[in-house]
C-alpha cells in the first residue's frame, strides 16, 4: 500500500514537473520570438516614466508611426506602439507601463496576430486579456478598445494582412459586443477608414493598404479628439 502511495506521488511530482518546464520553454520561445526591434523600443519605454496624467497610445506599427504627442500638442499624450507587435507582444510589456497608473490608453491590436496565422476568436481572447490585465492592475485607467482598421489588397503589399478583410470585421464586431457587455468603450475607427462602396481602406489614406499616409493620422486624430480632451 505505502508502495503505491509513493509512486502515485512520484508521477503527480513528475506530471508537475513537465508542465513547468512546458510553460517555461513556452515562455522563453514567445520572447525569442520577438524582433530586435521589439526589444529596442521596450528598453527605452523602460526608461520612461508614466504617470498619472498620461495618455498612452497602445498597439503596433500602425501606432508607432502616429506621432500622437504632436498631433495633440499634449506632452501627456504617449506612444507606446511598437511595429510588428502581436496581443502576446502587448501583455508581455504591460509591466512597464501600468506601475504609473495612467490616465487613459487607446489599444489597437490584432492584425499581426491575424497575420501569423491565428483565428479571429485567439485574437479577440488575447485583447480580452489585456482588458483585464490593466483593469486588475491600474482599475482608475480608462480603457479604449478602437476597432482594427480596414486593410486593401490592391497595392500588391503586405499580402498576408491585406488578405484578412473578412476576420477584420469579425474581430471588430466581437470587440464591440465584448465592450458593451464589459462597459468600455468601444471606437469604431473603422468605418470612417474604409471606402463608401466597399471594406478596403480608402486609398486617401493609405499607399501601401495596411499603414497610414498623414490624412489618415489627421482623421484619426479628428475621430477621437473629444475622447482626449474629456
Amino acid at each position: 500500500m505505502l508502495n503505491l502511495i509513493i509512486v502515485s506521488f512520484m508521477k503527480k511530482i513528475y506530471a508537475i514537473t513537465v508542465l513547468f518546464l512546458l510553460c517555461v520553454n513556452n515562455l522563453s520561445a514567445q520572447q525569442n520570438s520577438y524582433s530586435t526591434f521589439y526589444h529596442q523600443r521596450v528598453s527605452i519605454f523602460e526608461k520612461l516614466p508614466i504617470n498619472s496624467s498620461d495618455i498612452i497610445f497602445l498597439g503596433n506599427s500602425i501606432t508607432n508611426f502616429g506621432e500622437w504627442g504632436e498631433l495633440f500638442n499634449n506632452i501627456h499624450v504617449k506612444n507606446r506602439g511598437i511595429s510588428g507587435d502581436k496581443t502576446d507582444g502587448v501583455f508581455a510589456r504591460l509591466d512597464a507601463i501600468l506601475p504609473g497608473k495612467p490616465k487613459k490608453i487607446f489599444l489597437m491590436i490584432g492584425v499581426n496576430d491575424l497575420e501569423h496565422g491565428a483565428s479571429p476568436d485567439s485574437t479577440v481572447i488575447g485583447i480580452i486579456r489585456i482588458a483585464d490585465r490593466i483593469a486588475s492592475k491600474s482599475p482608475k485607467t480608462i480603457l479604449f478598445i478602437q476597432s482594427l482598421l480596414p486593410v486593401n489588397d490592391q497595392f500588391g503589399k503586405f499580402p498576408k494582412h491585406t488578405d484578412k478583410g473578412g476576420a477584420i470585421i469579425e474581430i471588430n464586431n466581437k470587440l464591440k459586443l465584448f465592450c458593451k457587455n464589459r462597459k468600455l468603450t468601444y471606437i469604431d475607427l473603422y468605418s470612417s477608414f474604409k471606402n463608401k462602396d466597399d471594406e478596403k481602406l480608402n486609398p486617401k489614406y493609405t499607399n501601401d493598404g495596411l499603414h497610414l499616409m498623414g490624412e489618415g493620422y489627421l482623421l484619426w486624430k479628428q475621430l477621437i479628439s473629444r475622447l482626449i480632451n474629456e
